[in-house]
Order: C-alpha cells, then structure tokens, then sequence
C-alpha cells in the first residue's frame, strides 16, 4: 500500500479539466490555505523565488494543503537539486520552476524530481511528504514519481526557443507562462498586447496542445486570464494572497468612502 498522498491538481490536469490557483507571497498561517479552498481553489503555489518562506512554512502550508484537498505548490528559488528536494521531503506535492533556459535545464529538473530508474532524487521517508509513514520502498518512489508535478515556466527567450523539446520531455506536466519576465525578455517589458508575447503565447498553446502538456499563465490580471482559459490554458494561476486581500478591501472601502 502508497504512503503517497494522492495529488488532486495531478488528477484534474491528467482528465482533461483546468484548474484555479494562486500565489502565496506573505502569509505563513496555515490557515491560508483553508480560506483559498473554501474559496475554491484547487492550488497554491508557495512562492520560494519572490517570497519570505523558510522551509518550515513550506512544511506547515503543505501538510495543512495535502489534508484539505489543495495542492501545494513550490516555486523553488532555483533549479539546484537542494531547492527541489527538500520542498519535496517537507511536502510540496509538485514543483514550479523559473527562469529555465534550455531542454538541457529541464531534463537536469526531471533528474531531480523523479528517483531511479527515471531520476537520481535521493529517498528518505517518513518525512512529510509521506505524512511520517514508512512503506515498501519501490512501491513508494513508483508512486512518488507518479504524483509529483512539475510545472516549468515559459519566461526566458531560451525557453521559448526550445519550447518543442522541453515539451516532449517525459516528466513535464505544465509549461506555464510567466508574462511580466517573458516580455522582458522579449523585449517588450509590461506590455501584454505585444506582438511578440502574443505569438509567445500562442506558441506555448500549441505545442501543449500538440504534445499533451497543460498550458497555463500566472498573472495579475483578470480579463487576460480569461481571455487565454478561453483559448486552452488550463493551469490559471491569479494575484497572490496579498493581492486578493487588497482587492477585497479596495473594494469595501470604495464602498464606504461616502460616508468618510
């Protein structure tokens, strides 16, 4: 028997279906993610690249996602295998990459996520990532391997390059679209109607769509997510927690500002 949690997120994607998340960047009270599931989401994604998370709040969102029935995410700082790793042993149910230039920097992820025969992460159970149980070892590195998720960001020109290949890499669940770096990169900062990162984006759709990939974005406004979910993104990612919390408020406040 799996001491490997199920991945919810891992499931939806493979049917067919999209899935709703966000970024956390601040808050580290577990309790968080109680308040994103009751609002129905069905990721986080714990922000170790812009955030202030240690390794402890990586665990305590973690564990408190996996009991609930929301997946927790890391975006990990860097694509070195102590990033990846630990997020994974505390108990991160998949992985968000940034800036990956190459196929080659994608299949040294896989490397990292997946143990032998298709990797070289290093076991140790009884850890959070299998609740403190211990088990058939093969068994569980089989399941582990089956329910991690990989989630590589499309935000570098290099990536966009080899988009094909990175695509067909065995391992890749999700190529999502990081608009702000990518049209940086791109020359054409900020502007999310540019030609370039229109045609960006669209390449990413097909390809995903070519090689059984989700397709998905991260970003802050409304209206272009759902411009792109409309046209085949499936992983839609929006604001982060702070974000929401002022946009709840702005919104109150505006409402009470006549009798200020």
């Amino acid at each position: 028997m799996t001491i490997i949690p199920p991945n919810r997120m891992k499931a939806l994607l493979r049917s067919g279906e999209s899935v709703a998340g966000t970024m956390l960047a601040e808050f580290r009270q577990p309790s968080v993610m109680q308040v994103l599931k009751n609002a129905g989401y069905d990721f986080a994604t714990i922000d170790m690249e812009h955030g202030v998370f240690d390794y402890e709040s990586v665990a305590d969102l973690s564990r408190f996602g996996r009991h609930i029935g929301i997946t927790p995410l890391v975006r990990v700082p860097d694509k070195q295998y102590p990033y990846i790793a630990r997020a994974l042993d505390v108990g991160a149910q998949g992985i968000m990459v940034p800036r990956l230039r190459s196929a080659e920097d994608v299949r040294e992820v896989v490397n990292v996520i997946k143990y032998p025969p298709f990797g070289e992460r290093g076991c140790s159970l009884n850890r959070g990532h299998t609740d403190f149980h211990g088990g058939p070892l093969l068994e569980n590195m089989r399941a582990a391997n089956e329910e991690t998720l990989l989630i590589v960001q499309v935000e570098t020109r290099g990536a966009l390059d080899a988009i094909e290949e990175i695509a067909s890499i065995a391992g890749v669940d999700a190529l999502l679209i990081g608009p702000t770096d990518l049209s940086i990169d791109l020359g054409v900062a900020g502007q999310l109607d540019a030609p370039p990162l229109i045609e960006a984006i669209n390449l990413t759709l097909a390809v995903c769509e070519q090689h059984g990939v989700a397709a998905g974005i991260q970003i802050t406004n409304l209206e272009w997510l759902i411009h792109w979910a409309e046209r085949g993104m499936r992983v839609l990612s929006a604001f982060s927690e702070v974000a929401l919390l002022q946009r709840g408020g702005t919104s109150v406040t505006q409402e009470l500002a006549r009798f200020r």
